[in-house]
């Protein structure tokens, strides 16, 4: 049936979407005004560091100082441990912060400029070292990870009750530790790694990727007490920069790829756009639905009813080995829980949205979190198991979003002018073009999208990295999600 499906979205995906000129105003700074801001970076190669002539370069730096020109604003970046330079971001107002990484857990502590750009955070050992890690659990396991105090990756750690850090001033700093067997595990970056190791001395062919944490976007961080009118300032000249074409020849200079979304078209939006969407919608919902399926055909097992993980692991192991896209587990009423990687985790789930209702024998379809288990950012899919009229514990699944992500990607091939993205009821986006945006917050793609979105369906213009957009949705029945598929337009 999934084959079926996946054929059938990609004849239809394969229909171009025609679209007609429509005219909307370009956004552009406010009027310069004297500022007193005081700039700060960190070591964090390729993104910013001091070249050997003792110049603050790199691929974020360079966006800085383009802004700077812009805005015919001259201040000298300054580089300092990230520890130092965060603890004045968060401090001092009229002080901006680069490359920083946008989560959860910082959202409402800054005012925001970007993104600059993305990158991934990865776990990292030296070769040869037999370490496995497949959870968060997993990693509490080991003698010690290496991570950058305060820095974005240590607060995700600390978030998930990872005890076991040893925290050092830069990532340099970790990478020389691993090299020394000081630590077993760094926590580090995709895009940074090979630099900042050949700066600790250690040869990045000797280090491993054993775990992909998360992706995620980097951005400016202006401190909260910093004008709202320069920080608009700042986030409109940018804007200019990605739509005049200047961030991307920035980032291809420094070997990262063109933005995504810039190639123009004439566009109209008419019922080919509207039907695709729903096609998607569909795709969506029945991929998803799939999860649930098995999971309550599985809780009507002797293993599920036994109330036994001894006789009940086997049989979720043998699941999850065949859809490898997510990590089953097994609830118990009072919310601890049993994965297929770590048994009895230390966690609770109680304090999740979905509880109740499981609790209470309703399935749950579609809810959007990040993993406690995994740190990864899922989708729920979980049935209760029920004997004799009584709720007994629940099985799930928390799907990687990024995986599915993928599959959608894989399948449904849209134009270089336009891109996709599916949006929980509570802004999250749990699908989208661009992987790093998986975990956000629709309010930071466009608060005119937020409002949008309320109904169930529809078309509207919206802003998103520096281009002007037109996007077409539905409503997925199963998930409740959001589907968009939005379009350039001149």
């Amino acid at each position: 049936m999934k084959n079926r499906m996946i054929v059938f979205g990609m004849i239809f995906f394969s229909i171009i979407l025609t679209f007609s000129s429509v005219e909307l105003p370009l956004c552009y700074g406010l009027e310069n005004e004297e500022v007193n801001l005081q700039i700060i970076t960190e070591k964090f190669a390729p993104f910013n560091f001091r070249s050997k002539e003792g110049k603050i370069t790199g691929q974020s730096t360079e966006v800085v100082q383009e802004i700077l020109s812009r805005l015919n604003q001259k201040i000298n970046i300054q580089l300092m441990p990230w520890n130092d330079g965060y603890n004045l971001a968060l401090t001092e107002p009229d002080v901006a912060l680069y490359s920083t990484f946008r989560t959860t857990e910082r959202e409402k502590l800054f005012q925001w400029v970007g993104p600059i750009a993305a990158d991934e955070m990865l776990f990292y050992t030296l070769q040869g070292s037999d370490i496995v890690i497949r959870s968060l659990e997993n990693a509490k396991a080991v003698t010690a990870i290496g991570v950058v105090k305060d820095d974005a990756r240590h607060q995700i750690l600390t978030q998930n009750n990872v005890t076991n850090l040893k925290l050092y001033p830069s990532d340099v700093e970790c990478y020389r530790a691993l090299a020394k067997k000081e630590v077993e595990l760094v926590l580090g970056s995709n895009n940074t790694m090979a630099k900042m190791a050949r700066q600790a001395g250690v040869d990045p062919t000797e280090l491993e990727p054993v775990y992909s944490l998360r992706k995620t976007l980097l951005y400016i961080a202006f401190n909260k007490n910093t004008s709202t009118d320069i920080v608009k300032q700042w986030q409109n000249t940018l804007d200019e920069m990605k739509r005049d074409g200047t961030f991307d020849n920035i980032n291809e200079r420094w070997g990262s790829a063109a933005t995504q979304g810039y190639t123009k078209s004439d566009t109209s939006v008419g019922i080919t756009s509207i039907a695709v969407t729903q096609l998607l919608a569909g795709y969506v919902d029945l991929r998803i639905g799939e999860f649930l399926a098995v999971l309550q055909a599985l809780s009507y097992t002797d293993e599920a009813r036994s109330g036994k993980w001894k006789k009940l692991k086997p049989l979720l192991v043998e699941q999850e080995n065949a859809a490898l896209s997510g990590r089953i587990w097994y609830l118990l009423p009072n919310g601890s829980y049993y994965t297929t990687v770590d048994d009895l985790t230390s966690k609770n789930l109680k304090d999740r949205s979905y509880f109740p209702g499981l609790n209470a024998g309703n399935p749950t379809l579609g809810t959007v979190v990040v993993s406690k288990s995994t740190g990864k950012t899922v989708a729920i899919a979980a049935a209760p198991i029920i004997k004799k009229d009584k709720v007994e514990g629940a099985l799930g699944t928390s799907i990687y979003m990024q995986n599915i992500n993928d599959e959608v990607r894989s399948n449904f091939q849209l134009q270089s002018d336009q891109m996709f993205f599916a949006v929980a009821n509570d802004g999250m986006i749990a699908l989208h073009s661009n992987d790093s945006w998986i975990g956000q917050q629709l309010s930071n793609i466009s608060s005119d999208l937020t409002s949008n979105l309320d109904k169930s369906s529809g078309e509207c213009n919206f802003t998103y990295e520096g281009e002007d957009w037109h996007a077409v949705w539905t409503t997925a029945p199963k998930t409740g999600w959001r589907i968009v598929i939005a379009n350039v337009v001149t």
